[in-house]
């Protein structure tokens, strides 16, 4: 701690000096020691507080008063001048002291806490740092991880803010990064002794394969880590990868047991930059200088002990003499910190600079606006700087730092994101260990030129699987759930995340790669389909057939023959027999709504209208001849206009039936999936039984045909067509018989619907070929027989 708080010195006595920045005001400062503790820091930070509350009594909320009427100070006054706080070091201490200032509303500015936690604006408003937070140093530790691949990792954290926070952040962004931390290993400062970290250890050792440990706790936990593997002779076996709490303190390492246990280790660390001028500022200063700084006595002490311990054999405590001046073995100028030769400057001193820069600029900008342009000294508006005008202030400074480089602060309070990535390696003497820049982190660039592990070897491979194909899931294993075997997503499936397959919806299948649903193509029954040719080739036959009978007959309309059959009726029955033909174009037509509803309509309304005529004939024939010749009564309703009304009649019930069942189900389309890889355009309700309403009032009038048939067969030749209708309707019966059973049980919509279109056509054929075919043989070919006394 003795390095930052000097840095803090030497920046104040630049800032002092420089003429142009904050004109005729000096800034001083008050220094407590945290000691790295949060409840020792916190009760520290109390002792300022008081004369923030005094002050605050003063300007603000007058609760307090002397019994002379005055206003009471706390200390005489001494603390009534602070007006922002700089620190702490550790993020633990950090957000302790930062949750009490909130109270008093007094901005501080830390030079290396990095916490997540603390960019909460909530509960830290008045707070600032010109370090980056954790969630960009775990950014850069997974891009490292990345970098070499390797995806099996254990990591060893604190159990505290910096600790907590830092694991959280990085198993949160650990899938992104394809990296698993297996056996995570949580260290209490304050209760672990030196058995427990070597069960730590044990546990990363004997239940993991892991050859890379992430360390994500302060520099005391991780140099007894380190210890425990140089005790237990782990050297070698893995590759640490250290935060920014450990590398910052690297000055330590002089207290590790055995330096190569970390050889080749990698470490995380903002930005580092030397503090230019402070070498020799440092280098300068004597033991007379602890008369400003009270523990730089102390610090020079203990490293003159350390330095004379290793020079000199007969060296004592009593014989340590620190006075100026002398020189004989034992005294100050015998350190080799006096002589220049065994400081190193610490790295994050900058961090400390811009943090007393930003509280400077701040009030510098503040004079400028509240004692006008060119103003020296405190003017009288700066007698009381209020906590949040100054938080204000804070939050909008730009000045150089230590690089030269603008400094701002990241979202008004978080430094900048950039990162030293460090190597501890060998110098080249190969006798002494030291981290090495080998790259930076913004975006992650390391130079594989002069980053070292073990004597030149190569970085171990830390991988528990090889990954798995673009198309392939992860099957974790049970012991350790970084470890998988890889499975292939079935024939109909797709990977929807590392571990899960889902099943494609029916109308669609996997891509190539089995990332995604793609839909299978549409088909559908049209004039173009093989099967719709053969239904249409078949409805035209009967076409051109029907118009030649309509032909003969409307050409021999007033012979006996035709009279007999019922002119009208055979003309209407012509007519049905016509449009169950024609339906058969609409039924192979392009699925649509209109076609649907027209195929509903006239599949029932077809056979409805033949077998209507062909009752109304045989009924009107049965009635006639059925009617006693005694009788004076002519038979009622057998003339032409009574007949076309009752077959209008009958026809309504079909009609009244098929528009009742498309206003209930209106007409659509629908898919239908015949197979797991086809996908059919069809109407809805051709895969299912709904087709059968419109049938169900033909049946009936099929049944009173051949009831009717059969009570004329006893009727004069010419009126006798019992056997023609008789063989009509079982052979429609025969027909549907054969049409519904594999109507209901095909699953190929293209056998469903020709089998619509030919069981029509077939019926129309039929019914041509029974019942009007004989009479075309009489009148082409058997004249003589179509006489009306034959007839």
């Amino acid at each position: 701690g003795v390095q930052p708080l000097e840095a803090m010195l030497y920046t104040l006595e630049q800032i002092n000096k420089d003429t142009n920045l904050l004109p005729g005001i000096k800034l001083g400062m008050i220094a407590f020691d945290s000691c790295d503790s949060p409840t020792y820091g916190l009760e520290q930070a109390l002792d300022f507080v008081k004369g923030f509350i005094a002050h605050f009594n003063e300007y603000h909320e007058h609760e307090f008063q002397c019994k002379d009427g005055s206003t009471p100070k706390f200390r005489g006054g001494g603390f009534d001048q602070v007006v922002a706080v700089i620190g702490a070091q550790s993020s633990s201490v950090t957000i302790q002291v930062a949750t009490m200032l909130r109270l008093f509303r007094i901005p501080q500015i830390s030079y290396m806490a990095t916490s997540p936690s603390l960019s909460d604006r909530d509960r830290f408003p008045y707070f600032f740092r010109t370090v980056p937070s954790d969630v960009n140093q775990a950014h850069a530790m997974l891009e490292i991880l990345r970098k070499f691949n390797w995806t099996y990792v254990s990591v060893v954290y604190s159990d505290n803010e910096y600790g907590n926070h830092g694991f959280e952040t990085l198993s949160s962004l650990a899938g992104k990064y394809n990296v698993c931390f297996s056996a995570p290993q949580r260290v209490n400062k304050e209760n672990f002794r030196d058995s427990d970290y070597d069960n730590v250890l044990y546990n990363i050792v004997n239940k993991t394969d892991v050859r890379v440990v992430v360390i994500f706790a302060d520099k005391s936990m991780t140099q007894k880590l380190m210890d425990a593997a140089a005790r237990h002779g782990i050297i070698g076996q893995f590759v640490w990868i250290l935060c920014d709490a450990w590398s910052a303190a690297s000055s330590l390492s002089d207290a590790w047991r055995d330096e190569s246990v970390m050889e080749g280790a990698l470490a995380v660390q903002p930005m580092s930059r030397n503090l230019a001028g402070f070498d020799s500022y440092f280098k300068s200063l004597g033991p007379s200088h602890g008369t400003i700084n009270p523990w730089f006595e102390e610090s020079l002490k203990e490293y003159c002990k350390k330095q004379l311990k290793d020079e000199s054999t007969t060296w004592t405590d009593t014989t340590l003499d620190i006075t100026p001046g002398t020189a004989t073995p034992g005294t100050f100028e015998m350190c080799e910190w006096g002589r220049g030769r065994g400081y190193r400057q610490q790295r994050y001193l900058h961090f400390v600079r811009d943090a007393v820069y930003a509280v400077a600029q701040a009030l510098h900008n503040l004079q400028v606006k509240e004692c006008g342009p060119g103003a020296t000294g405190v003017c009288e508006k700066m007698r009381h700087i209020d906590g949040d005008l100054l938080r204000t202030y804070l939050a909008n400074v730009t000045f150089n730092d230590e690089g030269g480089k603008p400094f701002v602060f990241l979202n008004g309070r978080d430094g900048p994101p950039r990162y030293s990535i460090l190597n501890f390696q060998k110098d080249t003497s190969g006798h002494r260990y030291h981290w090495k820049i080998v790259g930076n982190y913004t975006l992650l660039n390391i130079d594989h030129d002069i980053i070292s592990y073990r004597k030149g070897e190569a970085f171990p491979a830390s991988t528990c699987a090889t990954p798995c194909a673009v198309h392939q899931i992860k099957i974790q294993q049970r012991e350790d759930i970084c470890c998988w075997h890889c499975r292939s997503c079935g024939k109909y499936q797709v990977k929807v995340d590392e571990y899960h397959c889902e099943d494609c919806a029916l109308g669609s299948l996997p891509s190539h790669d089995h990332s995604h649903c793609v839909p299978i193509p549409e088909e559908f029954i049209d004039y173009q389909n093989p099967w719709a040719i053969a239904a249409m080739a078949v409805a035209s036959l009967g076409i051109l057939v029907t118009v030649f009978v309509f032909i003969i007959f409307w050409t021999y309309s007033d012979t006996p023959v035709v009279k007999a059959s019922g002119r009208e009726l055979s003309y209407l029955l012509l007519v049905g027999i016509l449009a169950s033909f024609c339906v058969t174009f609409v039924i192979v037509a392009h699925p649509t709504s209109f076609t649907c509803g027209l195929t509903r309509f006239f599949l029932g309304f077809c056979y409805t209208l033949c077998y209507a005529a062909i009752v109304t004939k045989t009924n009107r024939i049965a009635r006639i001849f059925s009617n006693r010749p005694i009788s004076p009564h002519k038979t009622r309703y057998t003339s032409p206009k009574s007949q076309l009304v009752i077959t209008a009649l009958l026809t309504s019930v079909e009609v009244v039936i098929n528009v009742s069942w498309l206003m209930y189900e209106p007409p659509s389309v629908t898919h239908s999936f015949p197979t797991r890889e086809s996908r059919m355009l069809i109407c809805e309700g051709l895969d299912g039984y709904s087709y059968m309403v419109g049938l169900l009032y033909p049946f009936v009038l099929i049944g009173l045909c051949t009831a009717y048939a059969v009570k004329t067969r006893k009727c004069p030749g010419g009126f006798n067509e019992t056997r023609h209708i008789a063989f009509t309707n079982y052979t429609a019966i025969i027909i549907w018989l054969a049409f519904v059973p594999l109507y209901l049980a095909s699953n190929s919509n293209s056998i469903r619907v020709v089998t619509l279109a030919i069981s029509l056509s077939l019926s129309g054929l039929v019914q041509l070929a029974c019942l009007f075919f004989p009479k075309l043989y009489i009148v082409l070919f058997k004249p003589e027989k179509n006489t009306k006394e034959v007839v």
